[in-house]
């Protein structure tokens, strides 16, 4: 019972990270010819709403904004105790490594935990505190989905897009 329940959160797990795993291999220009131009695939969008950046020294202003943040703004903020950073991926892969100060906030248990964080997340409003939300990486589509779900009911939020990829191949993890 144990090893079928281990091979199938195994299965369950190298699934989601083939998802949100990036499956493009860029052209290679060594292999173009000058008679023959290079084509790329047009790229396609699934996000609902466009995401903005947010310049250094400003925070959201609308309520429900979403918003994404680069490292080094997420490194400051978290250094100087101005954000409140979740993982939203699945609580296996938390468990396996996460940005240091994060909680877990998986989107699959979103409707199970909201109730108990949010007067977590009220606080942290409250305090001027930045809520930031990661995934795994920029094609994983947890951060912004947990965040459009937020912005209804009044958080801002901003997006780490690069998510835990992007933490450690910056050797910050």
């Amino acid at each position: 019972m144990h090893t079928a329940l281990s091979t199938l959160t195994l299965a369950a797990a190298t699934l989601w990270l083939a998802a949100c795993s990036d499956s493009t291999t860029p052209a290679s220009p060594s292999l173009a010819t000058a008679t023959t131009p290079v084509k790329t695939a047009p790229v396609r969008s699934e996000v609902a709403k466009p995401v903005v950046a947010v310049p250094k020294t400003q925070k959201p202003v609308k309520p429900g904004a979403v918003t994404s943040i680069a490292i080094d703004q997420l490194f400051s903020m978290k250094a100087a105790g101005t954000a409140v950073v979740y993982d939203v991926r699945p609580p296996l892969f938390y468990r396996l490594g996460h940005i240091d100060g994060a909680e877990s906030m998986p989107l699959i248990k979103y409707d199970k935990i909201i109730a108990e964080k949010r007067p977590q997340l009220d606080a942290a409003i409250k305090a001027g505190k930045l809520i930031i939300l990661y995934c795994q990486n920029s094609n994983c589509p947890d951060a912004h989905s947990t965040a459009v779900r937020l912005s209804k009911l009044g958080y801002s939020t901003s997006i780490y897009r690069d998510g835990w990829e992007g933490w450690k191949q910056a050797g910050l993890e």
